[in-house]
């Protein structure tokens, strides 16, 4: 829970910088539609959050999708600009959270397996 809580600090400006570089046109989106979609996610990602810190399997399985989405997304859209685009965006920094968003969705998606093969919470949800 305590990565998927500091993964905010990555995911939220990240997603920011995102909308003002019109990614979400990129994908035939509207900023909109976008904003509705990037919010439905973090939804998810809380209400991972609170199962989870209540005992309930479903928590760990809402964040090991919520960390798949994050990590493939960041990886197929972003991987070429941290690896090759010089300069990209606001520099240091951008490339910075786009590194953060891949290696924490990374570590959610790992211990939401290490949660659920090693039986943590309960089946009940």
């Amino acid at each position: 829970m305590a990565v998927s809580i500091a993964s905010l600090f990555v995911t939220l400006p990240h997603s920011f910088e995102d909308f003002v570089a019109g990614v979400p046109a990129d994908f035939g989106f509207t900023v909109l539609t976008a904003g509705v979609l990037l919010a439905a996610a973090y939804v998810v990602q809380v209400v991972g959050i609170l199962l989870a810190s209540r005992g309930l399997r479903l928590g760990y399985w809402l964040h090991l999708l919520i960390g798949l989405g994050w990590f493939l997304g960041s990886v197929l859209d972003h991987l070429d600009d941290v690896l090759l685009a010089d300069p990209y965006r606001a520099g240091l920094l951008s490339k910075a959270l786009e590194v953060g968003i891949m290696v924490a969705s990374a570590a959610i998606v790992a211990l939401s397996v290490l949660a659920l093969r090693g039986g943590r919470g309960t089946p009940r949800a």
